[in-house]
C-alpha cells in the first residue's frame, strides 16, 4: 500500500467552504449520517464542486483530517533529546504539550471520530496514521535513547510509554472540550501527568550511565 499524501496544498474558496462545511456536518449528523448533498448545501454550492476538488464524500473527509491533525506552524515539537541536555520529563512535556494542543482544537472532530472509527475508509485511516505515526515514533525513538543511558527502566518498553501519554492527552483535551468550568487548568493536569509518568519510568540513579 502506498502511503497518504499528507502534504497541505492550496484550495479553492470553494473548497476551502467544502472543508468547513463538512467539519460542521460530520460533527452533526456523524460521518456515516452526512452525505455530500448536504454538506454542499451547507457550504453554499453544488454538489458537482464537491466531486470536482475531492472526488467523493472519502476523499473529502480525507482533507478535512490532513488539515486539522497535520502539524501545522503553531502546533510543532521542539525535538528534545536527552542526548543534548533535556530531561526525560522535559522530552515528554515537549509531546504532551504538542499533542494536547492538536486534539484542544479539533475536539468536535476528534469525537466524531471516536463515535463513528468504524466508518473509517482504507483511504482516511491510512492518512490517520501517517499524520499521527511519525510522531509516535519521534517520542519512541526519544525514550529508547533515554533508556540505553539508563535515565528509564530496562523493563519499560517505549511505544507503551508514547500510547499512555497519549491517552492522558486525549483525557486532558476532552475534559476541556466538555466542561464548563474545571477546577485546574490545562497547564497543571499535562505537568501532573507528565510528572507521574516520569516518576514511573525512571531507573533507580546508581543504574544510570554517562551520557555521551
Amino acid at each position: 500500500m502506498h502511503p497518504a499524501n499528507t502534504e497541505i496544498t492550496p484550495l479553492s474558496p470553494a473548497a476551502e467552504r467544502l472543508l468547513d462545511a463538512a467539519v460542521l456536518v460530520f460533527a452533526r449528523v456523524g460521518i456515516s449520517g452526512a452525505t455530500t448533498r448536504e454538506i454542499a448545501k451547507e457550504a453554499g454550492v453544488n454538489e458537482v464542486t464537491l466531486f470536482r476538488n475531492f472526488q467523493s464524500k472519502q476523499g473529502l473527509l480525507a482533507e478535512v483530517l490532513k488539515r486539522a491533525f497535520f502539524p501545522s506552524n503553531e502546533v510543532q515539537l521542539k525535538g528534545l533529546s536527552v542526548l543534548t541536555g533535556a530531561t526525560v520529563e522535559e522530552v515528554l512535556m515537549d509531546f504532551a504539550a504538542a499533542d494536547f494542543e492538536r486534539k484542544r482544537r479539533n475536539i468536535a472532530l476528534i469525537r466524531v471520530l471516536v463515535g463513528d472509527v468504524h466508518n473509517l475508509g482504507e483511504k482516511e485511516s491510512e492518512v490517520l496514521k501517517e499524520i499521527f505515526q511519525p510522531w509516535k515514533r519521534e517520542l519512541a525513538n526519544r525514550l529508547t535513547e533515554a533508556k540505553e543511558l539508563g535515565l528509564i527502566r530496562d523493563d519499560v518498553t517505549p511505544v507503551i510509554v508514547v500510547d499512555q501519554l497519549i491517552a492522558m492527552t486525549f483525557v486532558g483535551a476532552l475534559r476541556c472540550g466538555t466542561m464548563k468550568a474545571t477546577d485546574y487548568p490545562p497547564e497543571t493536569y499535562l505537568k501532573a501527568c507528565v510528572e507521574t509518568l516520569a516518576r514511573g519510568i525512571a531507573a533507580e540513579p546508581e543504574k544510570r550511565r554517562r551520557r555521551p
